[in-house]
């Protein structure tokens, strides 16, 4: 590792527990093992926090590349592929909880960074299965993985159809964010799995598989470090959840103003319902 790498990979971590708790020794030892530069382009375009893409290129000028990796901000590699913002990958890595020994399915390979962090969590690479919509994003995935050394299971297909073959696991991580959870994700899943994802903006959700079939968790925040989010978390979620911003404040001042962990959602084969302090009181 060069030299400099530590004092960024210590900024790094420094600038995801700024807004949040600090992370637990499982993941920030996952993140320092497997520094995010492995599986960056040498060109791609940085975007900040008011939704600016700027570009960056190691060759040209390598401090604004370096700072830009480390600096916690996500990064468009090309091809409209993306890594997400650390913070982000550290939020949905720590609610997924994965541990040494289980099977994990990653929906969204991406640059493969996240699939290399479960790699590390589990304990062998080989028990990750990462699917990747875009071919040409999973072949590059697949040098960044062979380079830093870990060896996913990686498939070219749609995520939302998961992988059937290498099912039951013992946890999902989808790695973009969704309006419409699949219902193969739950199916594909062990019961007492997590099932975690991003929602909508700045938001993420963990469902946990139960042996019904059926799968049913909370919403909470989701740390982005991109954009900016001004209103109440739980109008922002209900924007999300509703579309039509008006619709959405005035449908929330009903409900009377509650804050997005009040929110929850449970998918069933027949789909989804969102709901309100419990899976009785459905919303939507």
């Amino acid at each position: 590792m060069l030299p400099h790498i530590a004092w960024r990979l210590d900024a790094m971590i420094a600038a995801i527990t700024e807004h949040r708790l600090p992370l637990t020794r499982p993941i920030e030892q996952a993140l320092r093992a497997v520094p995010r530069h492995w599986f960056m382009p040498p060109v791609g375009e940085s975007i900040e926090r008011d939704g600016r893409r700027v570009p960056i290129d190691r060759d040209t000028d390598p401090p604004a590349w370096w700072d830009a990796v480390y600096a916690g901000r996500p990064i468009v590699t090309g091809n409209e592929c993306s890594c997400p913002a650390p913070s982000a990958v550290a939020d949905l890595l720590e609610l997924l909880g994965p541990v040494s020994g289980q099977r994990v399915l990653e929906v969204g390979t991406g640059t493969g960074w996240t699939a290399a962090l479960l790699g590390r969590l589990v304990g062998q690479s080989g028990s990750v299965t990462s699917v990747e919509a875009d071919a040409a994003v999973a072949e590059q995935a697949a040098k960044n993985l062979a380079a830093a050394g870990a060896m996913p299971h990686l498939v070219v297909g749609d995520g939302a159809a998961g992988c059937a073959e290498r099912a039951p696991y013992d946890g999902v991580l989808v790695t973009y964010a969704v309006r419409t959870v699949p219902y193969a994700w739950i199916a594909q899943a062990r019961p007492g799995a997590a099932i975690v994802c991003g929602f909508g903006d700045n938001h993420a959700l963990r469902l946990v598989a139960g042996p019904d079939g059926t799968a049913s968790g909370r919403f909470s925040r989701l740390t982005t470090m991109c954009t900016r989010q001004n209103d109440p978390s739980g109008a922002a979620l209900a924007v999300d959840l509703i579309g039509d911003r008006r619709e959405a404040y005035r449908t929330w001042t009903e409900w009377d103003e509650p804050e997005r962990e009040r929110f929850g959602m449970t998918v069933t084969p027949e789909g989804q319902r969102v709901w309100l302090d419990s899976p009785e009181r459905v919303i939507g």
